[in-house]
């Protein structure tokens, strides 16, 4: 669990472009395919609810801008 703690925002929300996508383009996926791709999207979805709660986008330009 703590290294999904590590994971970014801005790459969970680039992981779920790309799954979005592939579940698009490739029209060929099996059902079962289909079903992997839809469930890790559900989870990328909920782990970005809980980030964005949590106010890590916040902290993250706080940090940047050099304010703690």
């Amino acid at each position: 669990m703590k290294k999904m703690n590590n994971i970014k925002l801005k790459t969970l929300k680039q992981t779920r472009a790309f799954y979005i996508w592939e579940l698009k383009r490739k029209e060929s996926l099996t059902k079962s395919e289909r079903s992997k791709y839809l469930l890790a999207l559900k989870s990328i979805e909920k782990i970005i609810k809980e980030k964005e709660g949590s106010g890590e986008k916040e902290k993250h330009k706080n940090r940047i801008a050099g304010v703690k």
